[in-house]
């Protein structure tokens, strides 16, 4: 049984056909994809909320030569570390979906699995990885899931809400946050800034008992240029390079650049 809820009254959602249905009488479609949309107008800040097209296109082209591995790898490793019997684990932000259908394969088959995020185009794109996982467009500010009612939450370099965490996660449930370090992709940001600032991570910080932290840093080499430049147009970089700057893009050929990340399991 899934832990969907409605988003407007938050009720649980039952599977009637190909409909989901709360006991208020609100109803959900599955679409011909196969993800069901729970985002609602009112948490919408534009009519196609979250990535670009180019940048998930670019995304799913790069995590899929495996570079970005050693990241998804760190998080499945505590999950099978604290493994439970049948669990219900919620990717948020998950993007196009390649870290929550590599999760999938890792984990096993036994566990149920959630792939959220607020871009419509990013879960379409999600589905041709796997059917079986709950696709959702979503809104992390409203996450359309049972209280407490999730064993994992992942969070890879997306923003999150702490209410909703709270909420959701059961008593001994945790999240795992991935976010970036100020030496993360320093080598790109050299390479197209003039100035590298460094900005302070404590707005990223939870107020959430710690079980664990730790720094990741390892230098990956692509000697590939387009997984280069798919590893640039999907990060915020690429849309902020300057005019003067463009011809960064023409000279760029493989790179090595570094991984550096903060790892923190949180318990609410």
């Amino acid at each position: 049984m899934n832990q969907l809820a409605c988003p407007k009254c938050h009720k649980p959602l039952m599977l009637d056909g190909k409909t989901y249905k709360c006991e208020d009488h609100h109803s959900y479609d599955i679409s011909k994809r196969g993800y069901i949309n729970l985002l609602l107008n009112p948490d919408k800040s534009k009519n196609n909320p979250g990535d670009s097209k180019e940048s998930l296109i670019a995304r799913k082209a790069y995590l899929n030569t495996g570079h970005y591995d050693p990241i998804l790898n760190e998080v499945v490793n505590y999950i099978k570390a604290h493994q439970k019997e049948h669990m219900e684990i919620l990717d948020l932000g998950c993007g196009e979906g390649y870290y929550t259908y590599r999760m999938k394969q890792l984990l096993g088959n036994d566990h149920t699995y959630y792939g959220l995020d607020i871009s419509k185009e990013a879960i379409n794109m999600a589905t041709r990885y796997d059917k079986d996982i709950h696709w959702i467009v979503g809104n992390s500010k409203n996450i359309p899931i049972n209280d407490h009612s999730l064993d994992v939450i992942t969070a890879l370099f997306t923003v999150v809400n702490k209410d909703e965490i709270a909420r959701t996660l059961k008593e001994d449930g945790y999240m795992i946050h991935v976010t970036a370090n100020r030496g993360h992709l320093i080598e790109i940001k050299h390479l197209i800034y003039d100035e590298v600032k460094v900005k302070s991570d404590k707005f990223i910080r939870l107020p959430f008992e710690v079980l664990e932290s730790y720094d990741f840093k390892k230098t990956i080499s692509i000697p590939k240029r387009e997984d280069a430049l798919n590893l640039l147009k999907m990060t915020p970089h690429y849309y902020h390079i300057k005019k003067e700057k463009r011809s960064v893009l023409d000279t760029l050929q493989g790179l090595d650049v570094t991984i550096d990340l903060r790892i923190t399991v949180y318990r609410p």
